[in-house]
């Protein structure tokens, strides 16, 4: 199964503007129980190679990246969005294949894939990082006059969905909804609503970059050219409201990470 290489995984979010900085030690977290990988052949990939997609197979399967810039390597391995790690310019430039099996009976699920890419980058590349706290240029998630989501019903299933254009689900919490508005808006959102509980959402707008209304045009969404910006759709679809604030924020700082791994 081909899927975009953009991995998205919740964790720690964006820095921008910093005003203040509690700053733990570097460190190299302790691995002796971690998952890993049984076997994992990394190499530089293809330079004539133009998509990066991922492949991650049934328990005890193989796992597949190409052409992947080592950055989102690290983004799966400390499961922390783009723009909630500072590292090196050349981690986006720098690209690898991997062709790794998994341990029969471990699930193909985040957290497993999570910790045995990170046992893989400290093993092979050396990786080092820390974490910050910091407050920062984002949002706040308010309710407006009228808030128009409404809450699931206790028969609704659990689901949601997402794209450059759309974000929706039923049953949906605003700390789910927070998370996916700033994965649009690369900034970190807090949630100021106060409303609790589970929502029916779904949310349409014009995205910013026009490569991202090309995807959105793909995926079959149409009268994109009429849809609003991001800030006025959270007004006027969802009855809530964006507000430029300094928020608290955690981030991922990348230490040190070779540019080269040792050998397979």
């Amino acid at each position: 199964m081909r899927q975009t290489a953009l991995l998205g995984f919740a964790a720690v979010i964006v820095v921008v503007g910093e005003l203040s900085a509690s700053i733990s030690t570097a460190k190299l977290p302790e691995q002796t129980k971690s998952l890993r990988f049984e076997v994992a052949a990394i190499r530089p990939s293809n330079p004539r190679e133009v998509n990066s997609w991922s492949s991650i197979g049934p328990p005890g399967g193989l796992v597949r990246l190409v052409n992947m810039p080592l950055k989102q390597w690290v983004e799966m391995a400390l499961s922390v969005r783009d723009y909630a790690l500072k590292a090196p310019p050349w981690l986006d430039r720098s690209r690898f294949d991997l062709d790794a099996r998994r341990p029969a009976g471990e699930p193909a699920n985040q957290k497993a894939i999570s910790e045995m890419m990170k046992a893989l980058l400290i093993e092979r590349f050396g990786l080092k990082w820390h974490e910050e706290r910091r407050i920062v240029s984002g949002y706040d998630l308010v309710a407006g006059k009228k808030v128009l989501v409404k809450a699931s019903g206790p028969a609704e299933p659990r689901a949601s969905s997402s794209g450059s254009a759309l974000i929706g689900g039923t049953d949906m919490p605003m700390s789910e909804l927070v998370g996916a508005l700033g994965d649009v808006l690369q900034r970190p959102v807090v949630d100021a609503t106060h409303l609790s509980g589970g929502f029916d959402i779904r949310l349409t707008w014009r995205p910013f970059e026009a490569v991202k209304v090309a995807d959105a045009t793909q995926r079959g969404m149409k009268d994109l050219d009429n849809l609003p910006s991001i800030f006025t759709a959270v007004r006027e679809q969802l009855g809530l409201q964006l507000r430029s604030a300094k928020v608290p924020s955690n981030i991922v700082v990348v230490d040190r990470i070779n540019r080269q791994p040792t050998e397979n």
